[in-house]
C-alpha cells in the first residue's frame, strides 16, 4: 500500500472523528482530490453508490462544506469548499456540543430523579486484601457522612494494620464526618486503649454483641453513605467486601442503624487513656 493511499486512510479517520459519517468522510475527500466532478465521478471514487452519494452531498452542502457549481441533472457538477470551511463546520458542532453540555447540567438532576423511579441495585464485589483496600478507599469520597458498625476484630490483623491507621489519618484530613459502633468486645477496647485517630471527625459508641445478634463472629464492617451500603469481612479465610449502590437499600441501613445507635453507649476517652 502506497503512502498517499496511507495518508487518505488517515484523513479519513480524522474526518470521521471530527463529526463526518463514513460515507460522508468519502465523499468530501473524494471531491478534495477530483475538484468539480459529477455525482457519478465522485460516487466511483469514494466508492458508494450514486444513489447514497445523492443523499451524502446533499448533507455536505447542508454543512456548508459542498456546493453546486454549475450543470443540470445528471451532468450536475459538485465542488469542495476550501478547507477552511470544514474548520469552520467544526467549530459550529463544538459549539452545538457545548451548548448540549449546558442544558446536560442544568437537567442532570432532574434525570437523576427520573432515574431513581426505575432504580436497580448497582452491586460489586471484590476479593483479597487488595481487592478490600481498593474498594474500601472509595469511602474518603464521600460527600455525606458515613455510618459504620465495626468489628475490630478483623483489622487488627498486619495486613490492615498499618494501613487502616493510614486511612484513619487521611479521613480525617478531609473532614469526612463519621459515626461508629463499636462492638464492644476485649478486642475493641485494647484498640481503642490506644486509639490516636480522630475524636473530632469521628463519633463512636459502643454495642453489646447480643444487642445485634449473630455479630459476634463478623469480623468486620458495614459502612452507609451516600447512596452505597458496604458490607466487608476480614476473616482470613474469606476476605471479600460488597458494594451496593441502592438508595432504597440505603434508607433500610439508615433506618436499622439509627435504631442500634439509640441503643449504644456512648465512648469513654477515660477507656482510651487506661492502662
Amino acid at each position: 500500500m502506497n503512502q498517499v493511499i496511507l495518508k487518505n486512510m488517515e484523513i479519513e479517520k480524522f474526518l470521521e472523528t471530527a463529526g463526518l459519517e463514513d460515507s460522508e468522510a468519502k465523499v468530501y475527500l473524494a471531491l478534495l482530490e477530483l475538484g468539480p466532478s459529477t455525482v457519478s465521478q465522485v460516487t466511483k471514487k469514494a466508492h458508494i453508490t450514486r444513489t447514497l452519494g445523492y443523499h451524502v452531498l446533499e448533507k455536505l452542502g447542508w454543512y456548508g462544506l459542498v456546493d453546486r457549481v454549475s450543470g443540470k441533472d445528471s451532468k450536475q457538477r459538485y465542488s469542495a469548499n476550501h478547507p477552511r470551511s470544514f474548520l469552520q463546520y467544526v467549530k459550529n458542532q463544538k459549539n452545538k456540543w457545548d451548548k448540549s453540555l449546558d442544558k446536560a447540567n442544568k437537567y442532570f438532576p432532574n434525570l437523576v430523579d427520573l432515574y431513581k423511579i426505575q432504580e436497580k441495585p448497582n452491586i460489586r464485589f471484590r476479593e483479597g486484601v487488595k481487592g478490600v483496600k481498593e474498594l474500601y478507599e472509595e469511602s474518603l469520597k464521600s460527600k455525606t457522612e458515613i455510618l459504620s458498625i465495626t468489628d475490630i476484630e478483623g483489622w487488627k490483623h498486619k495486613d490492615f494494620n498499618t494501613w487502616g491507621k493510614g486511612f484513619n489519618k487521611e479521613r480525617s484530613k478531609r473532614r469526612i464526618i463519621e459515626r461508629m459502633l463499636l462492638l464492644d468486645t476485649k478486642a475493641g477496647r485494647e484498640w481503642m486503649k490506644d486509639y490516636r485517630g480522630s475524636f473530632k471527625y469521628t463519633h463512636y459508641k459502643w454495642i453489646k454483641p447480643e444487642q445485634l445478634p449473630g455479630v459476634l463472629d463478623f469480623q468486620g464492617e458495614i459502612n452507609i453513605y451516600e447512596n452505597k451500603t458496604v458490607l466487608v469481612t476480614l476473616k482470613k479465610s474469606n476476605r471479600m467486601i460488597i458494594s451496593v449502590e441502592s438508595t432504597q437499600m440505603v434508607n433500610i441501613f439508615k433506618a436499622l442503624f439509627e435504631l442500634a445507635w439509640n441503643a449504644g453507649k456512648p465512648f469513654s476517652k477515660e477507656i482510651k487513656k487506661k492502662k
